[in-house]
């Protein structure tokens, strides 16, 4: 599954760079925010691969720190 992962982060990467390989060629500069865009959506998109192939394992575990397990209840202030 991983291997997905990779593969769609390395598709995004080239496109984005063909788009602003294209865009300082023809000097349409506003090629740049569609790349910027489309690396954006590429990354989301990453995450949301792995949020939908690992569904239980998105807890912060930090070992020998107690207190930042995740599991406990948000304290709200009112500040």
């Amino acid at each position: 599954m991983i291997d997905r992962l990779i593969s769609i982060n390395a598709i995004t990467s080239k496109i984005s760079v063909v788009i602003l390989l294209i865009a300082f060629t023809k000097y349409e500069y506003g090629l740049i925010d569609i790349s910027v865009v489309y690396m954006m959506c590429g990354f989301a998109g990453g995450l949301w691969i792995l949020r939908v192939l690992t569904p239980g394992d998105w807890q912060l575990r930090l070992p020998g720190m107690k207190g930042f397990e995740g599991d406990k209840e948000e304290v709200v202030s009112d500040d």
